[in-house]
């Protein structure tokens, strides 16, 4: 297990900024997520910790030691990239076999390896094959084992579940997960996907434009993300954001959103300095039936209903607001319907900061 230390890490390509000052500490054994869209500068990132490509400044530290000139090999870092690239002259065993040879291991010992690796991938039947003779699934597969199989301090890996099957995928990645936490290394998953930060690592950092927007535990950040930037990578579909303003009646302060929802806010301490605001609800917490006794129902207009196997997306108007809901699938709405809300689920954000103000708390 190995700390790693990465400071104003930045990388340019044809003048393009990949990565800009980037700092970040990944303590000795932690699993953590890299999550980003496309373009964020994940694999950059990853490549410049493995000793692939060096950046235009910064450093890179392994337990306090400075590896920014090290060569990758000098590393002992386990690597599988997004563009994975197997030896073409050789068998699937001997690919996964490589870095075990490189390391003069006995033969035996070598063999035992390899083929515990393949029967957890599910390998067996194609150790013999060469890579042209493999489908997408199945070269990613193997350039999984090969990272895996060497016993490294550190595994980088870039979307490696991105050219498998939806059911080969379920399966792998409950397996992947085994594996990786069987390791007890410093391991980044680079991911766009928020469930699978979910499902794998403990710690995530949110990568975008190039920029580390926050890094903290997996439970906290998608509990409370801290900030609009966050709250929209932590969720497929996106965090709805919905604008809302106070207004007083009665002596009462109320946050009125979209003219659909008003909430009492009187005891919240909300800044005085501020009337607007930014209302977030992940799209999996909303309901099309009462959860609790406390659950609020609204009326909306569908827009859009889309079913893919078990799951649908529903698009829906609440007056000049656009939102999502993701729900298990049910029969085709009426173009009119209600919505639930629990008022536990609402996020508060400034909207002339972005910042989290706090999450809603029903006046009791």
């Amino acid at each position: 297990m190995t700390k790693i230390e990465l400071k104003n890490i930045s990388k340019s390509f044809f003048g393009q900024k990949v990565l800009d000052n980037v700092s970040l500490t990944i303590s000795s054994g932690t699993f953590m997520s890299l999550l980003g869209p496309s373009n964020a500068g994940k694999t950059t990132l990853l490549k410049i910790i493995a000793g692939v490509i060096k950046p235009d400044s910064g450093q890179i530290f392994f337990d306090d030691v400075d590896v920014t000139d090290w060569p990758p090999q000098k590393r002992n870092v386990g690597v599988i990239f997004q563009t994975f690239a197997l030896y073409p002259n050789l068998t699937v065993y001997e690919n996964i076999a490589s870095p075990l040879r490189m390391k003069k291991l006995p033969e035996n010992e070598i063999d035992k390896k390899v083929k515990d690796q393949a029967r957890i991938l599910k390998l067996e039947q194609l150790l013999d094959k060469k890579p042209n003779e493999l489908s997408g699934g199945e070269a990613q597969r193997t350039a999984l084992a090969r990272a895996l199989v060497k016993e490294a301090s550190i595994y980088l890996l870039d979307e490696p579940l991105t050219n498998l099957d939806y059911k080969l995928r379920e399966v792998m990645s409950i397996e992947l997960k085994k594996i990786l936490q069987s390791k007890k290394s410093t391991i980044i998953y680079a991911t766009p996907s928020p469930e699978e930060a979910r499902l794998f690592s403990d710690y995530v950092a949110f990568l975008q434009n190039g920029k580390i927007l926050h890094y903290g535990s997996v439970n906290e950040s998608f509990t409370l993300p801290p900030s609009v930037e966050v709250a929209k990578l932590c969720s497929t579909p996106s965090m709805n954001l919905i604008e809302g303003h106070l207004t007083t009646k009665e002596g009462k302060l109320i946050l009125d959103i979209a003219d659909r929802l008003k909430l009492d806010v009187t005891n919240l301490n909300l800044p005085t300095d501020e009337n607007e605001y930014l209302i977030g609800i992940y799209p999996y917490n909303l309901y099309l039936y009462p959860k609790t006794q406390d659950s609020i129902g609204i009326n909306s207009e569908l827009i859009l209903q889309e079913i893919a196997g078990s799951d649908m997306t529903v698009h829906f108007k609440w007056n000049n607001a656009t939102l999502v809901a993701y729900f298990p699938f049910v029969k085709i709405l009426d173009k009119n319907f209600k919505i639930y809300i629990e008022p536990s689920d609402i996020l508060i954000y400034s909207k002339r900061t972005g910042r989290l103000v706090q999450k809603y708390k029903k006046v009791v």
